[in-house]
């Protein structure tokens, strides 16, 4: 079965479930466009640039 993942609005992270696994209450959306795999944000200049911190995947542009 695939998976189609959804991001959230506030931290573009992206997850398989209806709400963020990090917000808890926010809603997220499937009209979000490419993404970014981040495995050690401590070391990625990519992480540094667009404020991330914690590694997981990310929407590049998400739609509100």
């Amino acid at each position: 079965m695939k998976v189609q993942y959804r991001a959230c609005k506030k931290c573009k992270r992206l997850t398989p479930e209806k709400t963020c696994p990090v917000h808890g209450d926010e809603k997220t959306t499937t009209e979000w466009f490419g993404f970014l795999l981040i495995t050690e944000p401590d070391l990625s200049a990519i992480a540094k640039r667009t404020g991330i911190t914690e590694p997981g995947m990310y929407a590049i542009k998400v739609r509100q």
